[in-house]
C-alpha cells in the first residue's frame, strides 16, 4: 500500500496467488537513476528457500522478474540499493543483481548478524569476523566466478559477533 494525504491508503500491487505461505517480504521503493528504468520498485517474497521477485509498475501491475532458491532456508531478505539479498544462518547468500539480472549464490561462514551500510552488505559471522560485500558494484573472482567477500575484521578469540550496527555519514 502507499499513503495519498487526500484519499488515505491505496494498494499499489497484489501478487498472483501463491501456493505457499509467504514468510519474507522485501520492498525496494525508489532507487534514483535505477538500471531498471521504470521498474524501480520490486517486491520479494519468501517461502523455505525460495524467493519471487516483481517488478511494480506505476499502474498497479507487476511483472515476475524471477523465482530463485537459495538451497536453504531464507531467514532474512531485503535489499541494499536495487540488489536483493538473502541470507541464511547456515552460511548462505543470494544476491541478485539488478544490472546483470544474475542471481548469485554464495558459501560463507555460518552468519549470525547483518546490516547494510551504503552500498556494503556486512556480515557478523560466528568465527568472530565481519565480512563485507560491495554489492553495487557485484564484484566476482576471476579465477572462480564467486563473490569477492571480504574479511573486514576478526576477533582475536573468535567470539561469535552476534550484532552489527553500522552508520556511514
Amino acid at each position: 500500500p502507499r499513503m495519498k494525504e487526500t484519499s488515505g491508503w491505496q494498494q499499489v500491487f497484489s501478487s498472483p496467488r501463491l501456493d505457499w505461505v509467504i514468510e519474507r517480504v522485501a520492498l525496494n521503493a525508489k532507487v534514483l537513476g535505477g538500471a531498471l528504468g521504470d521498474h524501480d520498485k520490486m517486491v520479494a517474497a519468501a517461502s523455505c528457500s525460495e524467493i519471487i521477485l516483481w517488478a511494480l509498475q506505476a499502474d498497479g501491475n507487476g511483472s515476475e522478474i524471477g523465482v530463485f532458491h537459495l538451497g536453504v532456508l531464507v531467514e532474512a531478505l531485503f535489499f541494499v540499493g536495487n540488489q536483493l539479498i538473502a541470507t541464511s544462518h547456515t552460511g548462505k547468500i543470494g544476491v541478485w543483481n539488478a544490472v546483470t539480472k544474475h542471481w548469485q549464490i554464495q558459501d560463507v561462514v555460518p552468519i549470525n548478524s547483518y546490516d547494510a551500510a551504503g552500498t556494503f552488505l556486512l556480515l557478523g559471522c560466528n568465527n568472530g569476523s565481519i565480512y563485507y560485500v560491495d554489492v553495487q558494484k557485484f564484484p566476482l573472482r576471476m579465477k572462480d566466478n564467486d563473490l569477492l567477500v571480504t574479511e573486514l575484521y576478526r576477533d582475536p578469540t573468535e567470539d561469535a559477533v552476534t550484532a552489527l550496527s553500522v552508520y556511514l555519514t
